[in-house]
């Protein structure tokens, strides 16, 4: 069970997993809310309409707010961390540069409509165009049941596969909390998680990543639409690579349908990028 602080106000070679979170001595707590509110206020965002979850050094969670923390919302392409972990476990995957395949009959290009996406492809090339069809053919090859007993193992959200199972984390039934994804990012990054060592590093390996100043950020996104048309929920969910450890983080925010989706894009990596800024574990950038 995670505890919760909230935010004061105002094939490739297996890789090491990088260092845990260390503990010592007690700091104090980050004030996510804050920073939180002075990247989202210039966009008009509401405090309820974003959120940020992140481990501080001594490994406590600390979250902008408990309540959207713990609320569920579709992980949408956020889910390719665990896509590419269960796909790794079973051996369809065995490194970072493992191909996967497109199938343009079950998703022929015109419907697809993105060009960066209609071709067999590397797992990190996939990963860093967050390329949907590949990855809705290696759910199919993972095949429902090695999938479902997965994310029961995984403790993966509500562990739903409702809808399909080639679109379950799309527009299905599957729903993730922030801190949950935070809690799969932990152990991914120490190397608990309930699947082989060596399908943990290929995901730690494929991940997207960037160096910030002294920080290395790693990272996937999901952007998808809420139920009904409600609007967009944007997920940035990864962890900063510090000198004083590795920092897990989950961030969300919503907008509404009137929003623009390469709006919605942006604005996703200004607030929560801008947040992680705020707090100091990455330098900030234009």
């Amino acid at each position: 069970m995670l505890a919760f602080v909230v935010g004061c106000a105002g094939s490739s070679p297996v890789v090491a997993p990088p260092a845990a979170t260390p503990t010592g001595p007690e700091a104090p707590a980050l004030d996510v809310a804050g920073a939180l509110a002075r990247v989202a206020a210039p966009l008009g965002l509401a405090a309820d309409a974003t959120c940020l979850v992140v481990v501080t050094p001594d490994g406590a969670v600390v979250a902008s707010d408990p309540a959207c923390a713990a609320e569920r919302l579709r992980p949408a392409s956020t889910f390719k961390i665990v896509n590419t972990l269960i796909g790794a476990d079973v051996g369809l995957i065995t490194s970072a540069e493992s191909i996967l395949p497109y199938d343009p009959g079950r998703y022929p290009p015109a419907e697809v409509g993105n060009p960066d996406w209609t071709h067999d492809q590397s797992v990190r090339d996939a990963l860093a165009v967050s390329a949907v069809p590949l990855y809705r053919r290696l759910a199919i090859d993972i095949g429902a049941a090695r999938m479902q007993a997965h994310l029961d193992a995984l403790g993966y959200g509500n562990r739903s596969i409702a809808g399909g199972l080639d679109r379950f984390w799309l527009d299905g039934g599957l729903a993730v909390s922030a801190a949950e994804q935070v809690a799969l990012v932990r152990g991914l990054i120490a190397g608990t998680l309930p699947v082989t060592a060596a399908a943990m590093a290929v995901v730690r390996e494929a991940l997207p990543r960037e160096t910030i100043g002294a920080a290395t950020i790693h990272w996937k996104t999901g952007t998808g639409e809420l139920d009904g048309g409600a609007g967009w929920i944007a997920w940035l969910v990864g962890w900063v690579d510090r000198a004083d450890g590795a920092r897990p983080f989950a961030c969300w925010l919503r907008e509404p349908a009137t929003v623009a989706f390469a709006d919605v894009r942006a604005h996703r990596l200004a607030v929560c990028r801008g947040a992680l800024a705020e707090l100091g574990l990455i330098a900030a950038t234009q």
